[in-house]
């Protein structure tokens, strides 16, 4: 399996992990006025940019704008798990190929009018889009459980360079402590 597609089935697995972690109060409630938005609209909000890819897998253009606003997965969690899993089997039909295909891209760009531009990108550049946004949304929706209480696993939501960077640290760290303890009289 390409690595792009292995990275974001992991991604969507550390969803389905905090997830299922939930109880459902937790996975709806919204904590108003600190979010506006609960843990399973979030979900839907990911969800939404990979069906964007799915339906238009084999289509020209991907449109982002198509949304599903107040589907059962916002309140049901066993729907978003089986959305995400979803996703996930569609991640693995995929190969190399698929992701250096041509699309275009139509999006909503404007907050005070409607106004939507069309970009060129490739299939694999999008798929690196919904993972990035994913990890993003997945950190908001770990610090709304976090102020609902919940623990919460300190990588959820920690994006690949962060992650990268935290690794070389620890490494460093590592070095250091060798260094000192071989520098040490016997």
């Amino acid at each position: 399996m390409d690595k792009m597609i292995s990275s974001t089935v992991n991604i969507l697995d550390q969803l389905q992990d905090f997830i299922s972690g939930l109880d459902a109060a937790t996975y709806q409630a919204s904590h108003k006025p600190l979010f506006d938005s609960s843990i399973g609209q979030h979900l839907r909000h990911i969800l939404d940019m990979f069906q964007a890819l799915i339906q238009n897998s084999d289509a020209p253009v991907i449109n982002y704008d198509v949304r599903q606003r107040g589907i059962p997965l916002e309140t049901i969690q066993q729907e978003g798990i089986d959305a995400l899993q979803s996703v996930r089997q569609w991640l693995t039909s995929l190969d190399a190929a698929d992701l250096q295909r041509s699309v275009s891209i139509l999006t909503e760009v404007d907050i005070d009018e409607e106004f939507s531009v069309q970009f060129t990108s490739s299939f694999g550049r999008e798929l690196a889009f919904a993972s990035t946004h994913a990890i993003h949304h997945l950190a908001l929706m770990a610090t709304i459980a976090k102020v609902l209480g919940c623990q919460v696993n300190a990588q959820y939501g920690t994006a690949p360079a962060t992650a990268t960077y935290l690794r070389s640290l620890a490494a460093e760290a590592e070095t250091s402590a060798q260094s000192e303890q071989s520098a040490q009289p016997a």
